[in-house]
């Protein structure tokens, strides 16, 4: 008896250790969330909570290494750049601040999208045997204006800086009185790490969720 005891304590044993393998440090839709509100809402603390969760993952280290401030004052440079680049350079030199306000007000609605995970589905890696996937079904809803100032006409080059200022203010205050909810259904994936027995969720490409929303936002502008 004591033999049969002692052989059915060391299956447990055995068993017990294998639910402990299979252990998820966090849910899927836990670890997109972060990945949401780090690479979409760009909040730092969220950021810092991604970190802090991969780090068993990347030996201690932080996984991602992203200054907000920088990334977003490089974005407002390129952007005013690109698009005052259209006009004479004595019409872009007079509405650069309010050009900056135009971009800075837009991205502030991207960046409150809102987001809802519908649903979870973990498959097989069909590239590697021993690796699972977590496919992440989401929507996310943006506030955008449903009617949209038309930009000067005319030749481009001959637009005035009154003009085009004009516009920029007018375009602001249809980004902070936005009054029309788009929504877009999209698909991330998330790949296992095993790590000391535990289950990670991570992918190297975060970015793949912005590229995937920024076109849609810009598309909803004004009525259609």
């Amino acid at each position: 008896m004591k033999k049969l005891n002692v052989i059915i304590l060391l299956m447990l044993a055995l068993f017990s250790q294998n639910l402990t393998a299979q252990t998820e440090v966090k849910k899927p839709s836990e670890v997109f969330e972060m990945y949401f509100g780090t690479f979409v809402n760009n909040d730092t603390a969220v950021l810092n909570k991604l970190n802090d969760y991969l780090k068993p993952t990347v030996e201690g280290e932080n996984a991602y290494q992203v200054d907000f401030k920088v990334v977003s004052q490089d974005m407002m440079k390129e952007s005013t750049d690109n698009f005052l680049s259209a006009f004479s350079k004595t019409t872009a030199d007079a509405c650069r601040k309010e050009a900056e306000d135009y971009f800075s007000a837009m991205m502030e609605n991207f960046k409150n999208g809102k987001l809802t995970v519908k649903n979870v589905k973990v498959v097989q890696n069909e590239y590697i045997e021993d690796q699972k996937i977590a496919e992440i079904n989401y929507s996310v809803s943006f506030k955008v204006p449903s009617k949209f100032s038309d930009i000067p006409s005319g030749d481009i080059k001959n637009v005035k800086p009154e003009d085009l200022k004009k516009y920029l203010v007018q375009s602001v205050q249809d980004f902070k009185n936005a009054d029309k909810t788009v929504i877009t259904d999209q698909t991330f994936k998330l790949y296992q790490l095993n790590e000391a027995g535990k289950i990670y969720y991570w992918n190297g490409s975060p970015d793949e969720i912005v590229s995937g929303l920024t076109d849609f936002y810009f598309e909803s502008f004004g009525s259609k």
